[in-house]
C-alpha cells in the first residue's frame, strides 16, 4: 500500500531540492561510514550513477540532479515564466516492511516517468525512517512545451490511481478505503510516524472526546465551545477553529469519521456519554526531618519565568490521559525538546530581557565576524606557494580551531533569534491559558452551585 500526496513550491526551492536528495536519508544503510563518506565526496557525479554504482536512491529525469536547480531555473526563463509557484513537492509513502528500497525507489521512478514525462523530476528514496518513502521534486514548467503544471483533484486522483496500480503490478497491497479522500500534507505525516502530536491530531482528540461526553448534536457543540473552540455551522461543510488559530478547519477534512453527518451518528450510537475515570488522588506520605530548611523564593522574571512555568505546564500536560490537556498546550508537546533547550541557555546565560538577548546575540555576532575574517586571512596565506610547511600546518590547525569555535556561536545566535520570536507567542500563549483556565473554574463552581440548589 502506498500513500500520495503533492503541494506547491512557492518559496526556497534548492533548499526542497537538496532535502529531497540529502544522501544521509538516500542512502544504503549497509554501507559503511567511510564508504559513505567517499561518495558524498564525489557528490559531484550523476546521481544516475549513484543509484546504480554506489546504491544511492536518487534519480533525476529529463536534467542532471547535480545541477537540477540551474536547469530548471533556466527552463522557467526561456519560456518566460519565473514567477508564481516554483516546483511541486511530491511524496509516496509504502507500508512498513512491505517493500524494499530497490522496488520503493524503481516504482517512484516508474511513476515520475508515467505521470509526468514533458517535465524536469527529482525521485529520491528516503531509507531514514521505518517507512520507505518517495519524493518528488517536479519543476514548474515543462521543458518541451513551456506550459505549467496543472495541479488539480483530477491530476492527484491520476497520481494515486497510477500509484495503486503500480503496486498492485509488484504485489504490493494499494488502498482500497477512501482513506486517501483528504491526504495528509508530508509534514503531518512525517509528525504521525515519528509519534509526535500534531494540531490536526490536536482537533482529532478533542472531537473524539466532545462525542463520548455528548448525547445530543447541540452538546457536541457546547462541549467544542467550552474546549475553546468557535464552531461554525449552518454552512456546507461544518468548520472549527482552534484557540489560538486564525483559520477555520473544516472537520471532514480530518477524516470520513469527523463530517457533521458521521458525528451526528457517532453521538446516536451511544447510550449514555463517556466520561473519563475519576483521577486516583495520590498517596501522601508524610515524614518527620530535623534541621533547619529555607526554601529559597523563585527570583527569575521575564523569559527565564515565563520559559520555566511554562514549560511546567507542557510537562504536565504530558503527563495527563490523552486529550485531557488544553489544545494550546498539546499543540507544542511536538516542540518540547526545542523549548528546553531555548530555556537551558537562558538560564545558562541569565537572560531575562529582550535587551540582555539581543546584547548576548550582538556580542555573538562580534566574535564570529572577527573569527571568520582571522579564517579569511589564514585561507588567503594558505594559497601562497613560498609557505613553509611547518607554517602550513599551523595555518591548517588555526583554521579547525576557529571553525571549532564558530560553531557554537553559530548555534547561539540561532537560539537568540528563536528565543525572540517564541517568547512573543508564548506570553499570548500563557494568557490564554489563564484566561481559559479561570473560566473553567467558574464554570465549575456555577454547576456546584446549581446543583446545591437543586438539592435545597
Amino acid at each position: 500500500m502506498a500513500t500520495t500526496r503533492i503541494w506547491k513550491v512557492a518559496t526556497h526551492l534548492p533548499r526542497v531540492i537538496d532535502y529531497a536528495k540529502d544522501g544521509a536519508k538516500t542512502a544504503n544503510p549497509a554501507w559503511s561510514k567511510t564508504e559513505y563518506q567517499t561518495m558524498r565526496d564525489v557528490m559531484d557525479y550523476a546521481m544516475d550513477d549513484f543509484k546504480t554504482e554506489q546504491q544511492f536512491y536518487v534519480t533525476a529525469l529529463n536534467c542532471n540532479a547535480d545541477c537540477a536547480r540551474e536547469q530548471m531555473q533556466l527552463t522557467k526563463e526561456q519560456f518566460q515564466k519565473t514567477d508564481g509557484i516554483l516546483a511541486w513537492h511530491g511524496y509516496q509513502s509504502f507500508a512498513e516492511d512491505e517493500v524494499d528500497a530497490d522496488t520503493a525507489h524503481r516504482i517512484g521512478v516508474e511513476l515520475a516517468k508515467e505521470l509526468w514525462p514533458d517535465f524536469q523530476v527529482i525521485v529520491a528514496t528516503h531509507l531514514n525512517t521505518h517507512c520507505f518513502h518517495n519524493h518528488f521534486v517536479l519543476n514548474s514548467v515543462s521543458f518541451l512545451h513551456g506550459k505549467k503544471f496543472n495541479a488539480c483533484k483530477e491530476s492527484y486522483a491520476k497520481m494515486r490511481a497510477t500509484s495503486d496500480r503500480l503496486c498492485k503490478e509488484h504485489g504490493l497491497s494499494i488502498i482500497t478505503e477512501h482513506q486517501a479522500h483528504y491526504p495528509k500534507h508530508y509534514a503531518e505525516w512525517d509528525a504521525e510516524q515519528k509519534g509526535q502530536p500534531t494540531w490536526r491530531s490536536a482537533i482529532r482528540e478533542d472531537v473524539d472526546k466532545a462525542v463520548m461526553a455528548s448525547m445530543s448534536f447541540q452538546a457536541f457543540l457546547r462541549s467544542m465551545k467550552d474546549m475553546g473552540y468557535e464552531v461554525k455551522t449552518g454552512v456546507k461543510h461544518m468548520a472549527v477553529r482552534p484557540p489560538g488559530k486564525e483559520r477555520f478547519v473544516r472537520l471532514r477534512s480530518l477524516g470520513d469519521s469527523y463530517t457533521e453527518e458521521a458525528i451526528k451518528q457517532r453521538i446516536l450510537k451511544q447510550r449514555a456519554p463517556e466520561r473519563p475515570p475519576r483521577p486516583v488522588p495520590p498517596k501522601i506520605v508524610r515524614i518527620r526531618v530535623q534541621g533547619d530548611f529555607h526554601l529559597s523564593k523563585i527570583t527569575w522574571r521575564g523569559l527565564r519565568a515565563l520559559y520555566y512555568f511554562y514549560l511546567r505546564k507542557l510537562r504536565a500536560a504530558q503527563k495527563q490521559p490523552q486529550g485531557k490537556a488544553s489544545y494550546l498546550l498539546r499543540e507544542d508537546l511536538r516542540h518540547l525538546d526545542a523549548l528546553d533547550e531555548q530555556s537551558r541557555f537562558l538560564f545558562r546565560h541569565g537572560i531575562d530581557t529582550a535587551k540582555q538577548l539581543t546584547d548576548y546575540r550582538a556580542s555573538a555576532d562580534a566574535q564570529l565576524k572577527s573569527l571568520y575574517a582571522e579564517r579569511k586571512t589564514l585561507h588567503n596565506e594558505q594559497r601562497r606557494h613560498d609557505v613553509p610547511e611547518a607554517r602550513m600546518a599551523e595555518i591548517r590547525a588555526r583554521i579547525a580551531a576557529i571553525s571549532a569555535q564558530a560553531k557554537p556561536l553559530r548555534r547561539s545566535m540561532k537560539l537568540c533569534d528563536a528565543i525572540m520570536e517564541r517568547s512573543l507567542m508564548l506570553a499570548e500563549k500563557q494568557a490564554q491559558i489563564k484566561q481559559m483556565e479561570k473560566e473553567e473554574k467558574g464554570h465549575e463552581k456555577k454547576q456546584i452551585k446549581n446543583r446545591r440548589r437543586a438539592i435545597e
